[in-house]
């Protein structure tokens, strides 16, 4: 009897060409049929391609449904919507300026300016011209000293503004038909008979009601949004041709961010001329509208903590959701600090560019959590610290297994730790791990036979050259104790080298450095003329070293000079792999490679700091500022 029943379980073309084959193949009619070389198999190609094509349609439109496989943006959007969250606009940049009115001392006509909302500021960023612009109206007050100066935001974007005719049953909801739309600079009127009502922006339904004069902001299709109305219980409905005015900033995203010069484009302003722009810091906040990747994240995350933080989680989310150009993040309570602090969440965060954020960035980055913090809460935003691994590298290799030259090997091999600071370090909450690093040195060549290092830990810090000062290098990682024979111009013997040094420094007039006595003690000294091993030390009781916690306290330190930028002081760790705490982000500085001829034991070539971001970027630590809610 004729098999009936169709096998519906292939997945792949071959799969479904053979099930249809043999779904023929069972009727008699065509048991004498050849179907490898008969024009059956070309239409047996034709009906497995057109099931192929159809079964792979279906499982993308399937995809397409859900916000986690989701492919097309709108449709990943569209699927964000349903958990209540809207995807980030893009942000102009922002820059902190000072106004100064050259003409306005003598002027004692004028007791205040007022500079008006979207007066233009112009700027220019690798030969491409910008718009700034003022967010809002300032009015500055005379002073005796300059006259009229003060500090004011401008934000990247030209404004536009844009007049829709309301009508409750045919027109309700408003399309901006730009991209790059920053919806933080909408603005919402609505006119009725010469009457006009400014709506604000609704950011939560629990404090509206019928009468709350309320927008709401949504994405549309093609990355841009649209503004519609409440419905009479949730905000109140505009009537019927009323006149809808929407104001907004269309921005450039990232591509302000470090602007640091401006000229106002408004020749006058109260009739004042010759203003003076003066810029505080260089633009930054500016962000590309949200993406898929981001969207996926956010919108579960946002749908979990329902907008308001009581946990570590709910502050790391809401801040990586307000603020695009924070490329990384670490929170944690207050009980987990050194002297723990109850009652406070504090939070580190590192730009996507740069290494730290501007006070004023700082304070922006606050006041977009502000409104989702629970009172009894207090938060704290401090900078990132940058503990620097020092790694002294030997490879060993078998010249006769490569074409690479010694130095074309060494070069590789400084790529490879180039690569690995970026790929496993370089933010929050990722440690070093020294198998995997010598693992990944290993990989460069087939022709190196092994891979050792030597591993330092170095921070740096800028230090007073004004009086006696303290400072506390904490490195979070337990330092080796060391103590060996020295001979001490001067002094009689004493134990150790220690595991603690330091960049030079000059100090009573001599070329000194840090070391340690192996015994929780820090001292300076200078080299002797009479050899490498001799030291001349003129402090003894520099600071101290707590070896268990990674603290070194140096106590009333007087310099007059320093090498280079910096003050860098370098310890050994115990254990090679090493651990970042709290607002540490571990990073690669000095990397040394030496490529060793294994037959021969020779060194053969040698590269030197390599460029990695901590050798190339200056990562002076900042003096910590804490800004509270």
């Amino acid at each position: 009897m004729a098999d009936n029943n169709l096998n519906v379980s292939g997945l792949n073309f071959d799969q479904i060409k053979t099930n249809l084959r043999n779904f023929i193949a069972s009727k008699p009619e065509f048991a004498d049929y050849d179907f490898a070389d008969s024009a059956l198999n070309t239409l047996l190609d034709l009906l497995a391609y057109n099931t192929y094509y159809n079964a792979f349609y279906a499982n993308m439109a399937v995809n397409e449904a859900f916000i986690d496989t989701a492919q097309f943006y709108d449709n990943v959007i569209s699927r964000a919507k349903g958990l209540g969250y809207t995807p980030i606009s893009a942000r102009g940049a922002t820059a902190n300026v000072k106004l100064i009115f050259a003409g306005s001392t003598a002027n004692t006509t004028f007791r205040s300016i007022v500079v008006p909302k979207n007066t233009r500021f112009n700027t220019l960023v690798d030969g491409t011209s910008y718009t700034f612009v003022t967010p809002q109206t300032y009015t500055f007050t005379a002073n005796s000293t300059n006259g009229f100066a003060d500090y004011i935001n401008i934000i990247e974007g030209i404004p536009l503004s844009h007049s829709y005719n309301y009508n409750r049953t045919s027109n309700t909801q408003f399309v901006l038909p730009n991209q790059g739309v920053d919806t933080r600079g909408i603005a919402v009127s609505v006119t009725l008979n010469g009457n006009t009502e400014i709506y604000q922006r609704a950011d939560s339904v629990l404090t509206i009601n019928s009468s709350s004069k309320v927008y709401y902001v949504d994405a549309d299709r093609d990355q841009k949004y649209k503004i519609y109305f409440g419905d009479g219980i949730l905000g109140k409905q505009p009537a019927t041709d009323s006149n809808v005015t929407i104001s907004y900033r269309v921005c450039n995203g990232e591509a302000t961010n470090g602007a640091n010069s401006y000229s106002i484009t408004d020749s006058t302003i109260a009739g004042q001329t010759g203003i003076v722009v003066v810029p505080i810091g260089r633009a930054d906040g500016g962000a590309e509208i949200e993406n898929i990747e981001s969207v996926r994240f956010n919108a579960t995350s946002s749908y979990q903590i329902q907008n308001r933080s009581v946990t570590a989680d709910d502050y790391r989310r809401l801040i990586l959701r307000e603020n695009p150009d924070v490329s990384s993040l670490n929170v944690w309570g207050g009980e987990e600090n050194d002297i723990p602090i109850y009652g406070k969440v504090f939070a580190s965060v590192k730009p996507k560019v740069g290494k730290y954020f501007s006070y004023n960035r700082k304070q922006r980055i606050i006041e977009s959590i502000k409104k989702y913090n629970v009172r009894t809460i207090d938060v704290e935003l401090i900078d990132p610290t940058y503990l620097n691994i020092v790694p002294d590298i030997t490879v060993r290799y078998n010249p006769t297994n490569t074409t690479r030259t010694p130095g074309e090997l060494a070069a590789a091999v400084a790529a490879k730790v180039v690569a690995f600071e970026r790929e496993y370090l370089s933010t929050f909450a990722k440690p070093f791990r020294f198998s995997r690093f010598l693992d990944y040195l290993d990989s460069t060549d087939d022709s190196i036979s092994g891979t050792s290092a030597v591993i330092r830990l170095k921070k740096t810090f800028v230090p007073n050259l004004s009086g006696s000062n303290s400072y506390t290098i904490n490195f979070g990682n337990t330092i080796q104790r060391l103590g060996t024979p020295e001979l001490i111009s001067g002094a009689p013997r004493h134990p150790g080298f220690g595991s603690v040094t330091s960049s030079s420094f000059t100090y009573q007039g001599n070329k000194s450095f840090f070391d340690d006595n192996g015994f929780g003690t820090l001292r300076i000294y200078y080299p002797s003329a009479a050899g490498r091993l001799q030291r001349v030390y003129t402090n003894y009781t520099a600071g101290t070293i707590n070896y268990t916690n990674g603290v070194v306290n140096v106590s009333n330190f007087a310099l007059t000079a320093f090498s280079g930028d910096e003050l860098s002081i370098i310890a050994a760790p115990l254990a090679p792999d090493v651990t970042p705490i709290r607002n540490q982000i571990l990073l690669m500085s000095q990397s040394e490679v030496n490529i060793v001829d294994d037959t021969t034991g020779k060194t053969v070539a040698v590269s030197r700091n390599v460029e990695t971001f901590g050798q190339t970027a200056t990562l002076i630590t900042p003096s910590v500022r804490l800004y509270n809610f």
